[in-house]
């Protein structure tokens, strides 16, 4: 595995959702946006959910896929991820190299990730921890597809069960 060198100063103190990295810095009091760097370790998975929030992602380093549209496609180093408000979509690190991106989004969305990311010491995805997240996200509205919407495009339950 080869690790996302852009971000690697702040590595340290990126907070972590399900996998995927998060510096929320420069989220606290933004109006309007918010600017968010990202890493997505290799073997990542953001399940297919939909939301009220824009998110326009810039890959600079790696390649992500992302499931939008109806089909998975590959994103690598200065292409831009649009997914409108509503929109149904997945991301995977299914390459063999850390993925950095920037992620440009509205302040509500970095309110959530704020309330759940943790520490990457207490990374671990344990049953409250889920109920946390599960709750959180149908507290700001979110859809989570369910595990028959996943398995269909092929994204597998946690190795839990949950989810």
């Amino acid at each position: 595995m080869t690790s996302a060198t852009i971000f690697a100063a702040l590595r340290a103190d990126m907070r972590t959702i399900t996998g995927p990295l998060v510096d929320l810095s420069h989220t606290a009091g933004a109006d309007g946006y918010v600017v968010i760097r990202s890493i997505a370790p290799v073997g990542v998975v953001v399940p297919l959910h939909s939301h009220g929030e824009r998110e326009t992602m810039v890959i600079v380093e790696g390649v992500l896929t992302a499931w939008l549209d109806g089909a998975w496609r590959r994103f690598g180093p200065g292409e831009i991820i649009e997914v409108a408000p509503d929109v149904p979509h997945a991301l995977r690190n299914d390459g063999p190299c850390e993925v950095a991106l920037v992620l440009v989004t509205t302040p509500r969305m970095a309110r959530f990730f704020a309330q759940v990311a943790t520490g990457q010491a207490d990374a671990a995805m344990t049953p409250e921890r889920l109920a946390h997240l599960a709750a959180t996200a149908a507290a700001f509205g979110f859809r989570n597809a369910p595990p028959a919407e996943q398995a269909a495009i092929g994204i597998a339950p946690p190795a839990d069960g949950a989810g």
